[in-house]
């Protein structure tokens, strides 16, 4: 079999990742009015049955007349309230293109519309998301604290986190996020100026082989010093298309990559949900990140 060169090598690669990281974009979050103030819902309630989500579809124009964007795939957002402890939906706003006046425009679907479709969940405070639950469910508002360039992972300032079962609250919780050190960025470290800060000032010239060879960092379980310096973590890498696995906590590659980001200073340190943290709790596994290591991509300005 014919062996692909190194630049070939890191096209393809490139090719696989980018349709994925097109799609990470940050999407436009839902409305949710509480007591009569907006929020912003970071969900998506309406895409969490598909029965459900392809009932409203129908009733909405088709998609390729709607004004879709990567931080908006469907083309809409849903605007809801919470009234005695339970979601309805109030409206579906779809954003559209006039392609003749070149100019956006809106189409509002309310609730006596959508009750077309959704009948039997329909009341006389909108659509019952009777459908939904969810165990955390992030309502935030005030200005962002954290943002990560995919989905709805991202933290405001004041922040709910609710639990929904079939449409009802059944528990809450209210915080207050803030940043407590402003510095290099565990979120999305492997995109962000942290990632690229990583891949300049790594010393290849310890390491010949990455003259040619591409090698994929997997970093996880980041910890910070309370004032933003860097202590640990945990490091795997694979090189020669991925087929060499190495785990070894001493291998002169991980020690390296670790004193590159322990001279790196200061680290963020957030203030969320009560605690002091290097990453979002909306990220999931947001403590990891990916960075590809080899002299070529190094992009110093």
């Amino acid at each position: 079999m014919q062996k692909l060169s190194f630049a070939r090598y890191a096209c393809c690669l490139l090719l696989v990742l980018s349709p994925l990281m097109a799609r990470a974009t940050g999407q436009a979050a839902d409305r949710v009015v509480i007591n009569g103030e907006e929020w912003r819902l970071l969900a998506s309630p309406l895409h969490n049955d598909t029965l459900i989500s392809n009932r409203v579809d129908k009733i909405l124009p088709n998609a390729k007349d709607r004004s879709c964007s990567t931080g908006n795939w469907d083309g809409f957002v849903g605007y809801w309230e919470i009234v005695d402890s339970c979601l309805y939906l109030k409206k579906v706003v779809v954003d559209m293109w006039n392609e003749h006046k070149r100019e956006s425009y809106e189409l509002v679907f309310d609730a006596d519309t959508l009750k077309a479709v959704l009948e039997e969940c329909y009341t006389e405070h909108g659509i019952l998301a009777g459908w939904f639950s969810r165990e955390k469910l992030i309502i935030g508002r005030g200005e962002l604290v954290t943002y990560v360039h995919g989905g709805y992972l991202r933290n405001h300032e004041e922040e709910l986190v609710v639990t929904i079962k079939n449409g009802r609250i059944t528990h809450q919780e209210h915080w207050f996020n803030k940043k407590v050190v402003e510095g290099w960025s565990i979120s999305e470290a492997g995109l962000s100026k942290a990632g690229r800060e990583i891949i300049n000032t790594f010393p290849y010239d310890q390491f010949p082989e990455l003259d040619t060879v591409l090698v994929i960092v997997h970093v996880s379980n980041v910890s910070l010093t309370p004032d933003g310096h860097f202590e640990d973590c945990d490091v795997i890498f694979t090189r020669g298309r991925g087929k060499q696995r190495e785990e070894d906590p001493n291998h002169p590659i991980v020690v390296a990559l670790k004193e590159t980001m322990r001279k790196m200073f200061p680290w963020e340190v957030l203030y969320l949900h009560g605690k002091y943290t290097i990453c979002s709790p909306t990220e999931g596994n947001g403590n990891r990140f990916t960075l590809a290591l080899s002299k070529r991509r190094r992009t110093k300005e």
